[in-house]
């Protein structure tokens, strides 16, 4: 058991270290322009099961030099759900989206609703779980000090009753998020003037509408290599599964 164990350990060394120089040589060719080498190096990592904020990131401004808008907003996507609170990813896809042909702009949303999807997405489902757990912990705590007689104040009580709402709310946006990062229906489309057909074939089907690059998409039914896709404003559609990245 001891002798596998090392194995397993030496192994495990051994990828990371293999991992980190392929990632050392990806940084190198993007810092000397060479964006095709770069992308070429960071998908063999992802192809690995190797991801990080930092992998998606340079990938993603690798992709938006050589001017390939879907596939960087795709990998901005990615670094966010991993980095949510970094401002230069929240500035680049910003820039992507806005290159965009014929980009769907729906109204602005009620701003509640706003805010709370801003406050929910600032932090990773991880993070919320830890937060959460906390403010649990503190709640127990002073709930127990109350019962000791030696702090039982009228405030310390409505201090409890409002920690228990905040609880409530906040695993209200734990459930939300988990079913976020559990959503395997949203994608990126990554190739311009992609026809949406009315049926998952070619032939007789009829052409319902062009989608361009960096557009997201909900992801409805799948056939053989075919997706139904549904765009922002209801619009549905089949195209074939090579022009859409999984997010």
């Amino acid at each position: 058991m001891r002798i596998l164990l090392t194995i397993i350990l030496l192994f495990s060394k051994i990828l990371s270290q293999s991992i980190d120089g392929k990632f050392y040589a990806g940084n190198n060719f993007y810092n000397n322009s060479k964006y095709l080498e770069a992308i070429e190096i960071y998908e063999q990592i992802l192809l690995e099961g190797w991801e990080s904020s930092d992998l998606y990131y340079n990938l993603g401004n690798s992709y938006f030099r050589q001017n390939q808008i879907g596939q960087s907003i795709w990998a901005y996507h990615k670094a966010l759900k991993m980095n949510p609170r970094n401002s230069d990813l929240s500035h680049n896809l910003e820039i992507a989206n806005a290159r965009i042909k014929d980009r769907i702009i729906l109204p602005e949303e009620f701003f509640l609703l706003d805010l709370y999807r801003h406050i929910k997405s600032r932090y990773t489902f991880n993070e919320w779980l830890i937060i959460g757990s906390i403010t649990i912990l503190f709640t127990v705590v002073l709930f127990i000090v109350s019962k000791t007689y030696l702090f039982n104040n009228f405030v310390l009580e409505k201090v409890i009753v409002f920690l228990l709402i905040f609880v409530l709310i906040e695993h209200g946006i734990i459930l939300d998020r988990f079913f976020d990062e559990n959503d395997n229906k949203l994608g990126v489309i990554i190739d311009n003037e992609v026809d949406a057909y009315s049926g998952p074939f070619y032939g007789d089907n009829s052409i319902l509408f062009k989608i361009n690059e960096g557009t997201m998409v909900k992801i409805g039914q799948d056939q053989k290599n075919w997706l139904e896709i549904i765009l922002l404003d209801g619009n549905r559609g089949w195209i074939p599964l090579e022009k859409v990245r999984f997010l």
